[in-house]
């Protein structure tokens, strides 16, 4: 489900007429792409640096391997409320600035008119040119509104969220990211090893979200695989060293 969306997105930019100037990136798809490689890239680090701090201890590869499944399974949940809290507010206030302008544009119509006015002028159109397009703008009501939403407000038709939706991907993304760093301690015995093979999937699939990004984008596909590689294993080094000192620091027999 989640790579369908990928694939769509990306079918969508590569028959674009205008490839130089689309702006999918910005659409509804395309913010769900970024949704989908920050829970992603949040799942895979998060879960590599908790397993390359438990690696070090006297787990066993079993007990390490239900620690990354919980730990995988509590950043989703995590990300899920916290996706849809963020989305929710946000949503509220874009409701509430709908409803005030539509308020405004009855209850105080030469005010909101020379708004439009001021608007226009300040686009540099000159004084007769803006005295047109304010009284084209407002013989249309539902135009005015888009108008001041946009131009006013900086608040697009396509802002509204759906909390819900918002929340679950985020969640669903982080699970996802969080299976890589995991696999390898349900099929490996010895911890260190499981560790090696858990580090080496999760840069691949660090590469891996890195390029499609970079085709998103459009750009050079190794800038996007260096940059997620790079930046997320920072993560996952600072996690690790965290997870693998922090103990031995805090711990009374050290």
């Amino acid at each position: 489900m989640v790579f369908a969306i990928i694939s769509s997105v990306d079918s969508e930019i590569m028959d674009s007429p205008r490839l130089e100037h689309t702006e999918l990136w910005h659409s509804p798809k395309g913010k769900r792409i970024r949704e989908i490689v920050l829970g992603m890239n949040d799942g895979i680090v998060t879960v590599v640096g908790f397993l390359g701090g438990l690696t070090g201890s006297a787990f066993s590869s079993r007990n390490i391997l239900l620690s990354g499944i919980m730990t995988g399974v509590a950043g989703s949940l995590s990300m899920f409320l916290g996706g849809y809290l963020s989305s929710k507010s946000q949503s509220d206030f874009f409701r509430r600035e709908r409803d005030r302008e539509w308020k405004e544009i009855h209850e105080v119509p030469h005010i909101e008119r020379q708004e439009v006015f001021d608007i226009l002028r300040s686009m540099g159109f000159n004084e007769e040119e803006s005295l047109l397009f304010r009284n084209r703008i407002t013989e249309n009501p539902k135009r005015w509104h888009d108008f001041m939403m946009r131009e006013e407000l900086g608040i697009l038709g396509t802002d509204t969220e759906r909390p819900l939706s918002e929340g679950g991907w985020l969640g669903l993304s982080f699970l996802i990211g969080s299976v890589p760093p995991i696999v390898p301690y349900s099929l490996l015995s010895n911890v260190g090893t499981a560790f090696d093979f858990s580090l080496l999937l999760s840069i691949l699939a660090l590469g891996l979200l890195g390029i499609i990004k970079s085709r998103l984008t459009r750009e050079p596909f190794y800038k996007g695989a260096s940059e997620m590689v790079i930046f997320g294993g920072i993560a996952a080094i600072l996690g690790l060293f965290l997870g693998t000192m922090l103990p031995r620091i805090l711990s009374p027999n050290s």
